[in-house]
């Protein structure tokens, strides 16, 4: 596709930010570590910051360490902690000696941090004993200063891999949580998933956007990808973000509604990787009998009812049939 004024193809390569604050020695580097594999890496102090991205189903995420080393923290803390869409502020339970040293950096960041944008707690315990009483009181003394920062708290270590999952699960939900918080509006989603009757076309919009039968097709088109990899891609037209996904099964895309700031692409686009897994678990669910009525159901409950692009105000339209291949 020829690109024009205000009409672009592109692949987003923007990362959602993510810092990893805390003292030195706590841990971080050890955590990002196995973030990105699940090998136990030898470590050390981290000179100024280190930067990683992770991938969460075709989401790159970027991840930066900061040094814990107090000239880092006064010098580079603040300029990256604001800048970022969420914050994981890592405390070693094992020391205790060192806790209302970190919480009076914690409360320095959260001043940093964007009001919207949540914070992630990890208690790294090591694999050590940890007495339950101690990981209580970090979480009662960690979480008296959030002034209203949505929080979250893991106990956590990076040797046997304790909530590492869980920290990946909570950074794909924090990816959610950020575009309801950025308010973006979606007009028209269109889903093209392959069952027994045939190729099914689903479609969900608001009532009174005549751009999109006007100014969209035949852009939007199902295309699905070969067995074993995905497709997602992003385009601008009109003043729309437009985003598609698809695996060999399933492919949708969505369009925001017009607007002249551009935001939340990457989340668009975890959602509807988010949509694809939810189709093929479903697929699992019905084997090769997956039908239009079962898709029926399933969509008017996930996507309308659930709310899962619009508001109880906007009450979309609903469409679907079986189409040609």
């Amino acid at each position: 596709m020829e690109s024009k004024e205000n009409n672009e193809l592109v692949t987003s390569s923007r990362e959602l930010s993510v810092s990893i604050a805390g003292l030195d020695g706590v841990g971080k580097t050890a955590i990002v570590n196995k973030l990105l594999s699940d090998e136990i890496t030898e470590t050390y102090s981290t000179y100024g910051i280190n930067q990683e991205i992770v991938k969460i189903d075709g989401l790159n995420l970027g991840l930066t360490d900061l040094g814990g080393k107090e000239p880092f923290r006064n010098s580079l803390w603040e300029s990256y902690i604001s800048r970022s869409d969420a914050l994981i502020y890592v405390v070693d339970a094992t020391k205790e000696e060192k806790l209302d040293e970190s919480q009076e950096w914690f409360v320095r960041a959260l001043k940093w941090i964007k009001a919207e944008s949540p914070v992630l707690v990890l208690i790294n315990t090591w694999d050590q004993p940890v007495n339950e009483d101690v990981i209580k009181s970090i979480n009662s003394i960690f979480q008296s200063p959030t002034n209203g920062h949505p929080i979250e708290f893991l106990s956590i270590s990076p040797i046997s891999g304790k909530n590492i999952k869980k920290t990946v699960d909570w950074l794909a939900n924090t990816i959610i949580t950020n575009l309801i918080s950025a308010g973006i509006s979606v007009d028209y989603f269109v889903a093209y998933i392959k069952t027994e009757q045939g190729l099914v076309e689903a479609r969900i919009r608001t009532a009174d956007d005549n751009f999109l039968d006007k100014g969209l097709f035949p852009v939007i088109r199902y295309k699905f990808a070969s067995d074993d990899e995905s497709v997602l891609e992003y385009m601008r037209i009109g003043g729309r973000q437009i985003v598609t996904a698809a695996d060999s099964q399933t492919s949708c895309w969505l369009v925001t509604t017009r607007t002249d700031e551009f935001k939340g692409t990457n989340l668009l686009m975890k959602l509807l990787t988010e949509f694809i897994k939810e189709i093929h678990g479903l697929r699992v669910q019905k084997g090769t009998n997956l039908s239009e009525s079962d898709l029926t159901s399933y969509l008017i409950k996930y996507m309308i009812d659930n709310q899962t692009f619009w508001s109880e105000t906007q009450q979309p339209m609903f469409e679907i049939s079986v189409i040609d291949d």
